[in-house]
């Protein structure tokens, strides 16, 4: 990933430093931002396919509402023009994957809603989260909550309107009940994660929902499982204090629904993915580092991976 830039203005206390209780501050933002897509990636079985870039480039205004400490409304509008790029840097308007003969074979999903490999839209953007998890002993104990509505707005590129919207609910369980004091033995921890993310009406592949990768269905490269129109991923992980660390195992699964045929080309079967993974392994914390032995369950292939940050 790459980030050409980015201004920001942050204005706290909108309301005026004497009316503290709606706690109101709208921050405004330029951006440009380069990832490579997760959308356009061979599956397992295929060749590597050529690298698609999603550029964006854009304006962002919202006003963030705390209601209480535990929860805070944000809202706001985004303009943003995207062009996809090849590997070259020219504008790519389709995806293309390897074939047998060496060549490539360019008729694959459009990479864009208007199909030139440009896009220019603008949607309003909301988001409410509810986080009442707390540290008991440097482990994060509560559940949290996070939803997020995308409306577009029929300006742009083939009047874009669609509803894009998503819902991560997650709770972390004290196991043992292990009380909170200095020098209290870190508790043992059930971790329950689920989220889910849907579509309704226009929907460019760059912003298709993917499967697979270290936040997503571990064990799986970034999309490696898919990218459709709805996705519902599920998880469990259990915590075992070891020595002031965690050791845990995990399982995970992932689906499209069924919709990776609703988005335009179908990505998910042009590169031979399956739409659909399960995963589970053993890891152990090092650290800001997380070493995993993961089993992929669609093939039963097992690999190591060290990856920095936390999954939840």
């Amino acid at each position: 990933d790459d980030l050409s830039f980015k201004l920001e203005y942050v204005h706290p206390y909108l309301d005026g430093v004497d009316d503290r209780n709606k706690n109101r501050t709208f921050k405004t933002s330029c951006f440009n931002t380069r990832k490579l897509s997760p959308v356009f990636v061979a599956g397992p079985n295929m060749d590597e396919a050529p690298p698609v870039w999603v550029d964006r480039v854009g304006f962002k205004a919202n006003i963030t509402e705390s209601f209480t400490r535990q929860s805070k409304f944000t809202y706001g509008l985004v303009v943003e023009e995207i062009t996809t790029r090849d590997e070259t840097n020219s504008i790519c308007t389709h995806g293309s994957r390897a074939m047998p003969s060496g060549g490539l074979s360019m008729d694959g999903p459009p990479t864009t809603l208007s199909g030139t490999g440009v896009d220019r839209m603008a949607f309003l953007q909301a988001n409410i989260t509810r986080d009442n998890t707390e540290f008991v002993n440097g482990a994060v104990i509560g559940d949290r909550c996070i939803f997020q509505l995308d409306q577009g707005l029929g300006i742009g590129s083939k009047s874009p309107l669609f509803n894009r919207h998503q819902l991560t609910l997650t709770k972390f369980i004290n196991l043992n009940n292990q009380e909170k004091g200095v020098g209290k033995p870190l508790p043992a921890v059930l971790v329950l994660h689920g989220h889910y993310a849907g579509c309704v009406g226009d929907l460019p592949s760059y912003d298709a929902f993917t499967l697979g990768g270290p936040y997503s269905v571990r064990g799986y490269g970034m999309g490696e499982l898919g990218a459709s129109r709805n996705v519902l991923e599920v998880a469990g992980e259990v915590r075992i204090p070891v020595k002031n660390t965690y050791v845990y195992g995990f399982a995970e699964h992932g689906t499209d629904l069924g919709s990776s045929k609703d988005v335009k080309g179908n990505p998910t079967e042009f590169f031979r993915r399956v739409g659909h993974g399960s995963s589970y392994g053993v890891g152990v914390k090092l650290g800001l580092v997380r070493g995993e032995y993961i089993v992929d369950h669609n093939t039963g292939a097992g690999t190591v991976f060290f990856r920095f940050g936390e999954r939840f």
